[in-house]
Parts: C-alpha cells; sequence; structure tokens
C-alpha cells in the first residue's frame, strides 16, 4: 500500500501529469471555441464590438464617443481598453483574410485560449515559489480547470484572459522584489516589471485597482521591514543594481513603464480632472438617453426606477445570496443569445464536492492559520491580495444592490483571478490539518484526498456540464457541430447524473 501510495504521489507531482492538465484544459476551451455561438453570454458582443471600434484607427486614444457606439456605454473615457486596443491589431489582421464574422471570432477566441493556458503555466510557477509542492500545486490547477466556467471564459474574447496573465505575474514580481530586500538590495528589472505590469493591468479592467494597491502596500511594507534599520543603503542598493542590470531589458522595462504612464494618465487622470472621479459613470459622460442604450447602465436605471421607496438593503441577506450567487456561476450552464442567456443548475457532484472542499478548507486554514502561514510568508501575500480584492468587489456589489434593490452582477467569473491562490492557502490547511491527526496514515489519506477530488470534478466538471446541458441554440448553426455534441451526449447522458435542470431558489 506504501509502494501504490508514493507511486500515486509521485505521478501527482509528475510533469506528464502537468502535461495533461494542459492538454485537457486545451481540449475544453477549443470544444467552447468551434461549438458555442457568438456571442457567448460573458459579454463576448461588447469586447467585439469594442475591439472594432478600436480597429479603425492606429491611437489608442478615441477623441469623442464614436458614432453607433451607445451600446457599449462611454467607452472614450472607460479606464479598461487596453485590450480591446491590443486586440484590434489581429482583428485587422484576420479581416484581410476573409469577411466571415464566424472566422473573426474564433480567430480572436483562439487567441484569448492561449492567453489562459499561458496563465495557468505563469500560476504553477507562482505556487511552486510560494512553496506549494507539486503535487498539490497540480491539483489544485486541474480541480481548478475543471470549474465549468473556467473553460469556457477561456474560450471567450473577453478582457479577463489578459488580467489572468497579468496577476500572477504581477505576484511573481513581487516575490522577486522581496527577496532582493531580504538580500539587503534591490532587484531593479524586477521593480520597474513591477511598475510596468502594475500600470497595464490598470488599463486592462479598472476592476484589478484593488490587486495594484494590496501589491504596493506589500511591496513598501517588505521595503520598510527590512531597510528600516539601514535606510541609507536603500539608494545604493538601486544604483548598485542598476549598474549590473542587463541594459536592452531595462531600457525596455523603461520604455514599458513610460507607456503606461501615458495610457494610465489618459484615462484616469483626465477622469479626475473632467469628472472628479478615476471611473465616472456612464451618466457622467453620456446623455440618460445614450447610456439607456448601454445594458447594464440600462438595467441599473430601470431597477433604480422601480425600486420600493421603503427599501432597505440588509447586508446579511445580501451576503446569502452574494455567496449563492457566485457558487452558483462558478459551476451553472448558461445558454446562448437565442434563449436569453437562461441559466441552468450545476451537476450535482462537481458542484457539491466545490463546496465541501471549500467549507472543509476554510475551517482548517483558519485553525491553523499560524502554521499556514509560518510553512510559506508568500501565503499571507496571497491572503491580503485575496481580502482586499474580495471584500472590494463585495463592497462594489451591494452598493449596487442598495441602488437597484436587487442582487445585480453576481457573477463567479470575478473570482477566478483569486481561486488558485485561495486553493493554495486551502490546500496548505487541509495538508496540515492532515498531518496533525493522531495515528494517521498522512501521504495515504493526501492521496486518496486528491484523487477523490479529482473525480468529483470530473464527473460532470468543466466542458461537460455544457456538453451536458446543451442544446441545439447554444452551437453554431453547423451540422457538424450539432452531430458532435450529440454524440457527446448520446455517451455522457447514460454515465453521469445530471440532477434537475430547474434553477433552485437562491437563499
Amino acid at each position: 500500500m506504501k509502494h501504490i501510495t508514493r507511486s500515486l504521489t509521485d505521478r501527482l507531482s509528475s510533469r506528464l501529469f502537468w502535461y495533461i492538465i494542459v492538454g485537457f484544459f486545451t481540449a475544453q476551451a477549443l470544444w467552447f471555441v468551434l461549438s458555442a455561438v457568438y456571442p457567448m453570454p460573458f459579454d463576448e458582443d461588447f469586447h467585439m464590438g469594442v475591439i472594432r471600434i478600436y480597429s479603425e484607427q492606429w491611437s489608442p486614444f478615441l477623441s469623442g464617443q464614436p458614432p453607433n457606439a451607445d451600446q457599449f456605454g462611454a467607452i472614450a473615457r472607460d479606464p479598461s481598453y487596453f485590450f480591446h486596443y491590443l486586440m484590434s491589431f489581429p482583428y485587422r489582421l484576420i479581416t484581410l483574410v476573409t469577411s466571415s464574422e464566424a472566422a473573426h471570432v474564433i480567430f480572436l477566441r483562439l487567441i484569448n485560449v492561449g492567453l489562459f493556458v499561458y496563465s495557468l503555466v505563469l500560476f504553477r510557477k507562482l505556487l511552486l515559489r510560494a512553496k506549494t509542492s507539486p503535487a498539490l500545486t497540480h491539483v489544485i490547477l486541474a480541480l481548478f480547470t475543471l470549474i465549468p466556467i473556467v473553460p469556457q471564459l477561456a474560450a471567450h474574447v473577453n478582457y479577463d484572459n489578459l488580467l489572468m496573465v497579468l496577476l500572477p505575474l504581477l505576484c511573481l514580481a513581487v516575490l522577486n522584489l522581496v527577496e532582493s530586500f531580504q538580500r539587503k538590495q534591490v532587484n531593479v528589472l524586477a521593480l520597474f516589471g513591477f511598475i510596468a505590469i502594475s500600470l497595464c493591468m490598470s488599463v486592462v479592467k479598472y476592476a484589478a485597482l484593488p490587486f495594484l494597491i494590496a501589491a504596493t502596500v506589500s511591496v513598501v511594507a517588505a521595503a520598510v521591514l527590512y531597510f528600516r534599520r539601514v535606510p541609507s543603503r536603500l539608494v545604493p542598493a538601486i544604483r548598485s543594481d542598476l549598474k549590473q542590470s542587463q541594459r536592452p531589458l531595462f531600457v525596455a522595462l523603461l520604455a514599458l513603464c513610460l507607456l503606461g504612464v501615458v495610457l494610465f494618465v489618459q484615462r484616469y487622470g483626465v477622469n479626475l480632472v473632467h469628472y472628479k472621479t478615476p471611473v465616472p459613470d456612464c451618466g457622467q459622460v453620456l446623455t440618460t438617453e445614450q447610456c439607456l442604450s448601454y445594458g447594464p447602465w440600462g438595467r441599473d436605471y430601470y431597477l433604480e426606477q422601480s425600486r420600493p421607496v421603503d427599501f432597505e438593503a440588509s447586508p446579511t441577506q445580501y451576503l446569502g445570496h452574494w455567496f449563492w450567487g457566485m457558487w452558483y456561476r462558478l459551476f451553472f450552464a448558461v445558454s446562448g443569445p437565442a434563449n436569453d442567456y437562461a441559466n441552468y443548475p450545476p451537476l450535482i457532484f462537481p458542484g457539491a464536492a466545490a463546496i465541501g472542499i471549500g467549507l472543509v478548507g476554510l475551517v482548517c486554514t483558519v485553525w491553523y492559520c499560524r502554521e499556514v502561514f509560518r510553512s510559506s510568508r508568500y501565503l499571507f501575500f496571497f491572503a491580503g491580495l485575496t481580502l482586499v480584492y474580495v471584500i472590494t468587489l463585495w463592497i462594489d456589489q451591494f452598493g449596487m444592490y442598495k441602488q437597484t434593490g436587487q442582487p445585480v452582477a453576481i457573477n463567479g467569473r470575478y473570482l477566478i483571478p483569486v481561486l488558485p491562490l485561495v486553493a493554495a492557502l486551502f490546500g496548505r490547511g487541509i495538508s496540515i490539518a492532515i498531518a496533525h491527526a493522531p495515528k494517521l496514515p498522512v501521504l495515504r489519506i493526501k492521496a486518496v484526498a486528491a484523487c477523490s477530488a479529482l473525480i468529483l470534478f470530473l464527473y460532470g466538471g468543466g466542458v461537460l456540464t455544457f456538453i451536458l446541458r446543451s442544446e441545439d441554440s447554444w452551437y453554431w448553426p453547423s451540422a457538424t457541430v450539432e452531430e458532435v455534441n450529440h454524440a457527446a451526449q448520446d455517451i455522457l447522458h447514460p454515465l453521469i447524473i445530471e440532477g434537475s435542470r430547474e434553477e433552485p431558489n437562491a437563499p
């Protein structure tokens, strides 16, 4: 039995298992790319529309609201624009080859799949740097890729896919800086890389600002901690490392920082001057009539008009809606535009397994928090980064609840960037809890627990949720696509317990 357990652990730690994870995830995402009709539900039509607008000019800056662009909001002042500008270049390229909208969408979807796959490579590197074991790292990323919405998001044309690359890069830059501080040095390349990545993230998606605040506070706190007794060595340390740095790389990073400053100031700086806020509401920039064409703004506007006068927002009641909605919309299936993006509930086993693992992981991590953070100081950074982001997200969405009287825009995909970090914390907590259990074969229990979690998630998770719940209106209008999905359904339906297709009531 010990030999079997050790062999299983070695396989979970192996590069072969890692390649299987990446290969299977890529296959899942490609299934969505080639099966799911355009637009998919997570604002794909919005992102494609804005990309088309930027493809009509070479500058990343818009002089004003473009004609017929009201459906995208006040895009000339929207700080989340750099993804669209970058993606406009491959879009220009594909339009030279074909006029087919399907070809344009599939081409850009493939680029987004590539971005997400690269993010998995970076998250693996990050978790290993945080002293997460190879076996646990691989299991975390395997479970992550089997969350139904994860491969679906990767197959979208969506700025979240670029954010997924930038977040682990930001974290790695922070780790490099902190490690240089410990040696009473300053890694100048890591410093300028950190600045460039931060500026880029800020103009890819303004919702990433909490990450940047938490990361900046961490870097400053580490600098104060390690140089507090020798503050005079800080500037000489920068000069010394600058002399030893690779000149071409330093120049490239400096140029990226300068470009990032220009991009940042043109949106956030100008917005502050003109609208007294870095992220102005659509109604501050455009007329109410124009903003009503923008779906999210129009929804909130009409809900606010119909909100009961005596409505009082209860934080505790909303918290229940929020947790339910976040879990539900990580594991649910969502149809295409023909069905007005109707929701279908998660399959039983992956959805329930996620709740069980999450609760056990939370309890173990809180109970053994000292040992968790003592085992790797970087887990403390992960926890702080996650808490700042999640609390900011919750406050923002609770504000929308108070405004509209309805729990709107509660989407599980907003948590996707931090899920690998949370899983690293919970995994370490569970591992320590198992190690504390008296007279139990620790290695065997860990191996069995990991395999059980993988089996439960595989039993209907990932792209299988889409295949089992989908109908012909969800697919590209292609007989081949329909036949392939029907064949997959014929195989899977007898094997997997799906549960009801009726949406359960939220708490």
